[in-house]
């Protein structure tokens, strides 16, 4: 035993040398254990020591410290369990027992102790009055004698520094006599800890406890800072001031308020006064600032706090004497009368009157009767004087005009009144106690919730795991029951959604779901594979043969919706006959009559009320009997309305919309095998050919040398015939008319080549000429690409009857001086140039010269003038216009 504590009083030295540094003694011992194993020798443990906390053990503590942290009996120190010895507070794997009475705290600081000698019991109990004294007087009190102040002199001097003292020992010693005072006059429970202020406190006397309550509820209601009312009188700051000074602060801060006599204040003074006559504003002030709360509430989270209890912050109504109360409710009875004959909304009117910004539901009194003679609700003087005094606020001495409304209107909710007499006994909007929901309750089975639940999630497509997986971080598969409902509710099952799943169908889904080691707790998982089993099936990996089952079984229809089969067949042959007798009338008189339901649908949910229904079959004119009216409810009707969706659907019949995708596939795909047009307009000689050529080398811009060239490394300026027909299809010309090309530029002593060089010269000579700068004389023409009408050719005849018909329009167009293009632009929306044949025969005839042109002709003027655009036979506008010009010889681009 004695070698037990002597190495525990070792480690409590070591563990105040340790608090007074501010030091971790760990990381210096883990500068020699590289492998982190935990042990070091013997030699490192003491220079540790040395150099950390500057302790040189003896032989005998060296010993001790073996005998405890040798495990190993190999000559090494288990530094590891030293450190958590000297660093630890309290014990984390064992939380059956509270952190504080695990602690090790060291009785001294700096590295002192008090005396060599210890005192005797009866100076220690001097001292500790003179330390209650200078705790509630700080910084000392003026009785303190010299024999106590030596007493504290040798209670606190250091016995290695002659003539210094250990003040912070002092300071420690007075907080804790000051926690041990609030402990005793129930400021703090005996099992709270650091709490430095508490705001509920409960003295012996029930009077003082309704005074601190009144307090409390005026300065939480108010928001009134009680301390800046009385640190004006504390210069030092010390939480003390005089009684006077004490009196007419809490006077000023909330004497009107709560409504404090002169007796209550001095009650307070008389609990908070100290022996020398000052009181402690500072710890009255601390417990009002906190009334119903607790400061530092993050770092304390074991704490309760105090609510204040129900109608405690309300604002109560004033107790009159017998007589007035008789004559009160009899005024107040009358005016309820008038108010609930004539159904005044009061409220509204006397909010307008509310001055301040804040809404602090009063008026003046002036203003209150301004309200009812505007109301003519004609109260006599003396009643009038008795109703302000009913319902006086007592901070203000304003009229609490809520409370008045209340009294005297049955459907005004907005207020509470504490007042039992002054409430309407038969009022029906007194609230009641709920009923606890079982799952008996539920009006519908499980398998019936289920499948609504399975139709929300299939329709909308919703991923059910989505709204409940955050609420499990631990994927243990449960959650609170409240986690449970908030992921219902996001699903789409409250008021707002697609269901309300109210609480007995919430009890059902909780009490099938619940977790058996937890009763507080729901399995989400399994909800979960019951509800997703609409779009497969779980681990259908492992029977490949399974038939999954399709997703339309788990539809089902709206909540109230009649199960038609099971009705008589008198009930289906009427609403048959109904439907054919209506389907014909709509067939014959070709009705819409969808746009009449939807202007009654403002939700757009499909569904419209029963007397809404029979309203738009009056609008329609589709009548029928009261007989025939309720088969169609019954058929049609559902707990949302009627469905008239459904009912246009079977009156109004349309064919199911085919499938066209797969067909337009297989156009695309038959379009895309096509081959290329054929080549139109080909040349039957070598220049028609060149000229083709040079033609799309002029619009296109083409160098016609580039797309050869790889063809001939040796730059020979030949290259093979199958070569130089697979460079003109690079070039992109598509021609047919290759053997005479090849023909015209193959070499003379190797017909298998073509001397593409001269043939690409031939080509580039419709910009300039090859070496033009050794001929400067010589002048170089412009290739002109001929416009694709001009290739158009008539026959002899054809020509003649074509110059006629032109000559005879142009006479015309001469005399009137008529305008042709902008009729014709009119109709070339892409402005190219071009119109078709119809659109031409039109505009002639807008301009009255079609009747000048017979048949023939206009297959002439077509001919002539016509052009290829996408394949379709398009006539040039503009070239028949100018022409039209030239023949009427007008000037250029006139008229």
């Amino acid at each position: 035993m004695a070698a037990v504590a002597g190495i525990q009083n070792l480690e409590d030295n070591i563990r105040t040398q340790a608090l007074t540094k501010r030091i971790r003694i760990t990381e210096y011992f883990q500068d020699f254990d590289q492998l982190r194993s935990g042990f070091i020798s013997e030699q490192q443990f003491l220079r540790c020591l040395w150099n950390t906390l500057g302790l040189q053990p003896t032989e005998e503590e060296v010993q001790q410290f073996k005998n405890k942290y040798d495990l190993k009996n190999d000559g090494r120190i288990n530094y590891k369990l030293f450190c958590e010895e000297i660093d630890r507070n309290f014990n984390p794997k064992n939380l059956y027992i509270d952190p504080v009475s695990q602690k090790n705290l060291p009785l001294e600081f700096l590295g002192t102790k008090r005396s060599v000698r210890p005192l005797s019991p009866e100076s220690e109990a001097k001292i500790l009055a003179v330390l209650e004294r200078i705790q509630q007087s700080f910084p000392g009190p003026p009785d303190v004698s010299e024999e106590e102040m030596n007493l504290l002199v040798l209670k606190y001097r250091d016995p290695d520094r002659p003539g210094l003292l250990n003040y912070l020992n002092l300071h420690h010693d007075i907080v804790a006599i000051s926690q041990q005072v609030a402990v005793e006059k129930g400021l703090v429970s005996t099992f709270q800890r650091n709490v430095d202020i508490v705001p509920v406190i409960s003295t012996g006397d029930p009077a003082l406890n309704q005074i601190f309550d009144k307090i409390r509820v005026a300065v939480f209601k108010n928001g009134i800072r009680t301390i800046e009312f009385f640190k004006d009188h504390d210069k030092l700051r010390s939480g003390i001031i005089t009684e006077n000074q004490f009196v007419c602060g809490l006077a000023l801060a909330v004497g009107k308020e709560a409504q404090l006599s002169r007796p209550e204040i001095q009650k307070v003074v008389e609990y908070y006064r100290q022996p020398d006559g000052r009181v402690q504003y500072k710890v009255f002030c601390d417990m009002m600032e906190n009334a119903f709360n607790i400061p530092d509430l993050d770092k304390k989270p074991l704490q309760s706090v105090t609510r204040p209890v129900k109608g405690a912050l309300s604002r109560g109504l004033k107790t009159l004497t017998d007589e007035e109360e008789r004559r009160v409710n009899q005024v107040l009875s009358e005016i309820s009368e008038q108010v609930k004959r004539r159904r005044l909304m009061m409220y509204q009117y006397f909010k307008d009157y509310d001055r301040a910004k804040n809404y602090t539901r009063v008026m003046t009194k002036t203003q209150f009767g301004r309200v009812l003679h505007f109301l003519s609700l004609n109260v006599g003087a003396e009643d009038l004087k008795l109703i302000v005094r009913k319902f006086e606020d007592p901070a203000s001495g304003d009229v609490n005009y809520p409370a008045f409304v209340q009294a005297v209107d049955q459907e005004f909710v907005g207020h509470t009144l504490d007042d039992v007499s002054m409430m309407d006994k038969n009022r029906t909007n007194t609230p009641v106690p709920e009923k606890v929901a079982t799952a008996a309750d539920c009006s519908v089975s499980y398998e019936d919730l289920m499948s609504r639940i399975r139709h929300i999630v299939l329709t909308n497509r919703l991923r059910v795991i989505e709204y409940f997986q955050d609420y499990d971080p631990l994927r243990s598969g449960s959650i609170s029951k409240s986690q449970f409902r908030r992921g219902l509710a996001l699903l789409g099952l409250s008021k707002l959604g697609a269901h309300d799943l109210n609480d007995p169908q919430y009890t059902l889904l909780c009490q099938v779901y619940q977790n058996p080691q937890k009763e507080d707790q729901v399995l989400w998982t399994s909800f979960l594979n019951d509800v997703e089993t609409v779009f497969t099936q779980p681990n259908l990996e492992k029977d490949p043969n399974y038939q999954v089952p399709a997703s339309e079984m788990f539809q089902v229809p709206k909540p109230g919706t009649i199960d038609w089969s099971n009705a008589t067949e008198d009930h289906k042959s009427l609403l048959e006959i109904t439907m054919d007798r209506l389907r014909q009338r709509i067939v014959q008189r070709r009705i819409l009559a969808k746009p009449v339901f939807q202007d009654f649908d403002n939700h757009n949910n499909g569904h419209v009320t029963r007397s809404q229904f029979r309203q738009c079959i009056r609008m329609l004119e589709l009548n029928a009997t009261e007989e025939e009216m309720k088969a169609l409810e019954a058929k049609f009707c559902n707990d949302v309305g009627f469905d008239y969706l459904t009912f246009l659907n079977e009156l109004e019949p349309k064919p199911a919309p085919q499938m066209m995708y797969i067909t337009r596939l297989e156009e695309i795909r038959n379009t895309n095998m096509k081959k290329k047009l054929p080549e139109q307009n080909v040349a039957d000689n070598l220049e028609g050919v060149l000229n083709k050529v040079k033609t799309k080398v002029a619009k296109e811009r083409l160098r016609v040398y580039e797309f050869m060239k790889d063809y001939d490394k040796l730059r020979t300026g030949r290259m093979k015939k199958l070569s130089f027909r697979r460079a003109l299809d690079l070039c992109g010309f598509e021609l047919k008319e290759f053997r005479s090309l090849h023909f015209r530029r193959q070499t003379p002593n190797d017909p298998d080549y073509v001397e593409y060089l001269k043939f690409s010269d031939e080509v580039e000579s419709i910009f300039t000429l090859k070496n033009l700068e050794k001929q400067p004389l010589k002048e170089v023409v412009q290739f002109k690409p001929p416009e694709e009408w001009e290739l158009n050719n008539l026959s002899q005849d054809g020509e003649l009857k074509f110059m006629m018909c032109m000559n005879k329009i142009a006479e015309k167009v001469r005399k009137h001086r008529m305008q042709l293009f902008p009729l014709f632009e009119d109709y070339d929306r892409v402005h190219n140039g071009t119109v078709s044949r119809s659109q031409f025969r039109r505009v002639l005839s807008e301009l009255e010269l079609g009747s000048m042109v017979n048949e023939q002709e206009f297959e002439l003027l077509w001919s002539k003038f016509d052009v290829k655009i996408g394949g379709k036979d398009d006539v040039n506008y503009i070239a028949f216009c100018e022409m039209i010009y030239a023949i009427a010889k007008f000037e250029w681009r006139k008229p």
